[in-house]
């Protein structure tokens, strides 16, 4: 076998464009191999592993791929097939697994593939095991590519149906409407069921993955279309998944989108006042906007703020004891649901407030400063402070902010990019300096 790039392991597993590495045959075997070693270095028990998938056309070959290395090592597999990324967290956790691994590139097009792994518990490896597994990859030669004992195990499903219907015994949906946008992902056949079963009439929008439309147009990037299928269908409540549902993006019934933020502060506020906020404190990412930390202050809650990747909220919630805590762009992880974000299950919530005069009134403590969000694609990520005409015009941006908006700059964990946002109270302040900067990083690093 030849010798492979050692995998990197991001903010959210391995990620690439599928059949290039990591995501390529060679490197998930071995990957798959050092998996089954670590596994195996845990007792003497058989070990299994669930794996799951979010309907990419890529997912067979790549669970087959996965499975061989696996089987190398005498480690067992059961794959659950389609599914949410919180799904199969919680069935990994709840069901007599020693790990999960979900096939998904997230928000990212179909062209794209990765792989998350999940510990015994259902959250994501510590990063000292991750960078076991990517030392043992290179190391490890498979020597047999035998087929990988594989299971089916689709039925599974039903346990995690079962817990939020467990999780929500009163939520009672009948005559009432909800459009939902699974993104042609993994949510596509669990999120309209479920709602169903809670009483909902359902509007499915982009429920259809063929294996080449996930997050194509749809989903929680792209929650205009959602919008749309609220105000035309007259629907109560619009819910907006990403392409492996652990998103979550939301429309009011007077079609007014709801990001991250807009959940933190509402569940925030309403946890306060019940006397269920521990500290009280909310944990948000840098990318929060400043509407967040006006609208909890407001409330005399505190805001910590962790770096970006739901990773890192999840840490800082188990250190502060948080009830709840997310990102902007619709990770939203509560105490009480495992600290798992889970697109679906927040919507549940949000639908099970009291709420006589409609969603849309629930968030009217929130108010969302005007934000600017470019991706510059990059050839290289060299330290952004040390590119000096990068550093100038950053300078010259927060001058120009003052007090009244900020400024952050940073590379995507995942992909290519050099992510520049700004906000400001005034929209048009904001989108001229926003892309002014951006022209500064594009012209220094551009790809």
């Amino acid at each position: 076998m030849s010798t492979i790039e050692r995998p990197r392991f991001g903010t959210d597993g391995l990620r690439s464009r599928a059949g290039e590495p990591p995501m390529d045959p060679e490197t998930l075997r071995r990957v798959g191999a050092a998996l089954g070693v670590v596994l195996q270095g845990r007792g003497a028990a058989q070990k299994r592993v669930l794996v799951g998938n979010d309907g990419r056309e890529s997912a067979p070959w790549i669970l087959e791929a996965l499975g061989q290395g696996l089987s190398a090592s005498e480690v067992s597999l059961a794959d659950v097939g389609l599914c949410t990324t919180p799904a199969l967290a919680y069935l990994t956790r709840s069901q007599p697994f020693d790990a999960g691994v979900m096939i998904s590139a997230s928000h990212n097009p179909a062209h794209d593939n990765g792989v998350k792994i999940f510990a015994a518990d259902g959250t994501k490896l510590p990063a000292a095991v991750e960078t076991e597994i990517a030392d043992l990859a290179v190391q490890l030669r498979p020597a047999e590519l035998r087929a990988p004992r594989v299971r089916d195990r689709v039925d599974l499903l039903g346990k995690y149906e079962e817990l939020l219907a467990e999780r929500f015994p009163s939520l009672d949906l009948t005559g009432r409407k909800v459009c939902i946008d699974a993104a042609n992902g993994g949510g596509a056949e669990l999120a309209p069921r479920l709602l169903r079963a809670f009483g909902a009439e359902v509007v499915e929008v982009a429920c259809e993955p063929d294996g080449f439309n996930i997050n194509d147009g749809v989903g929680a990037l792209h929650p205009e279309v959602l919008r749309a299928a609220v105000l035309e269908h007259r629907a109560d409540f619009g819910i907006c998944l990403d392409g492996d549902g652990d998103r979550g993006i939301f429309v009011d019934e007077l079609g007014t989108v709801r990001d991250g933020d807009a959940v933190l502060s509402l569940f925030g506020r309403t946890l306060h006042a019940a006397h269920a906020l521990p500290g009280p404190v909310v944990v948000a990412t840098v990318m929060s906007n400043l509407g967040l930390h006006r609208s909890l202050r407001e409330a005399g809650i505190e805001l910590c703020v962790t770096p970006v990747g739901d990773r890192h909220v999840f840490e800082a919630m188990q250190q502060r004891g948080a009830a709840i805590g997310g990102e902007q762009s619709g990770h939203v992880l509560f105490a009480d649901h495992d600290l798992v974000g889970d697109g679906l299950y927040t919507g549940l919530r949000i639908l099970a407030l009291d709420a006589p005069a409609g969603i849309a009134a629930l968030f009217a403590g929130f108010r969302s400063y005007p934000q600017q969000l470019v991706n510059v694609p990059v050839a290289r990520k060299p330290d952004l402070a040390t590119v000096p005409a990068i550093a100038a015009k950053v300078a010259e941006v927060e001058r120009t902010l003052g007090a009244d908006g900020r400024l952050l700059l940073r590379y995507s964990g995942t992909e290519p990019k050099c992510r520049v946002m700004i906000e400001a109270a005034d929209a048009a302040l904001c989108e001229r300096l926003c892309r002014e900067l951006a022209a500064v990083v594009r012209a220094e690093l551009g790809a």
